[in-house]
């Protein structure tokens, strides 16, 4: 993963404040995404809520880590579509995103 920028805007108006996961986040994403970090589908999973969980402020408005899996859909919904799609660039190239899809849409 690369450096992520302090704070993206999404639209006029519309921020979002960035902070890279530590290992102590990672292990506790990890216990939040329970058994959704055991299937066939787990990597894929756990990098897509990484980086739903790296965005610490919403217009900014403090986001606390979530601690389940429906707390990190929540967040995902609050990111929303176009939020997700400034997002990704920094946390998957053009070829392992189109893999996690592949590979989704085969399981």
């Amino acid at each position: 993963m690369t450096k992520l920028p302090e704070e993206l805007e999404i639209a006029p108006g519309r921020t979002l404040t960035l902070r890279e996961l530590d290992p102590g986040d990672m292990l506790d994403l990890i216990e939040a995404g329970g058994t959704a970090t055991a299937g066939a589908a787990a990597s894929t999973w756990l990098s897509y809520a990484q980086m739903v969980c790296s965005v610490r402020a919403v217009n900014g408005v403090p986001v606390q880590m979530p601690v389940t899996k429906d707390e990190i859909r929540d967040l995902a919904r609050r990111i929303g579509n176009d939020g997700i799609m400034l997002l990704q660039p920094f946390f998957f190239d053009a070829d392992s995103q189109q893999d996690a899809v592949l590979d989704t849409a085969k399981n």
